[in-house]
């Protein structure tokens, strides 16, 4: 498989982001296990518990600086109109709507769907300047 599958989630111990793979504790616990491909044979596992509502999945893409984009981020595109990244079950892909066009629940609005050609394209700078938990005075936004 070519794409890769990670999640990051906030630590419920303190303000330090885990990245790697999600494990599901319980009804409404979630764990992080750092990249399963640096674990060696035979050694034992640590998983981190992090906060349920923190969990965001790693999109695949990297913004202009090699940053990676997950579940969560607010990106911006050229400059300008910050944008949420979210998972969108309905169109079962991720998308991104611009700040200005979200409801108070960041759940209504327009939602358009990250296909690569619109990502790629050379006239298009994209990048995260923060994300819903750490910087939510970016929620402002442009609205």
């Amino acid at each position: 498989m070519k794409r890769e599958i990670k999640f990051r989630g906030k630590s419920i111990y303190g303000e330090e982001w885990l990245y790697g793979s999600l494990v599901k504790i319980e009804e409404d616990r979630y764990a992080i296990i750092p990249n399963l491909n640096d674990i060696e044979i035979g050694k034992s596992i640590s998983m981190y518990e992090v906060h349920p509502e923190t969990v965001g999945q790693f999109t695949g893409l990297c913004d202009k600086n090699g940053k990676e984009i997950y579940e969560g981020d607010i990106i911006n595109v050229n400059g300008k109109y910050p944008r949420l990244v979210k998972f969108i079950d309905e169109y079962a892909c991720f998308c991104i709507a611009r700040i200005s066009d979200l409801d108070n629940n960041l759940e209504t609005g327009y939602w358009q769907q990250v296909i690569p050609g619109w990502w790629n394209n050379p006239d298009r700078e994209i990048e995260v300047c923060g994300n819903i938990y750490d910087n939510p005075d970016l929620l402002k936004g442009d609205k």
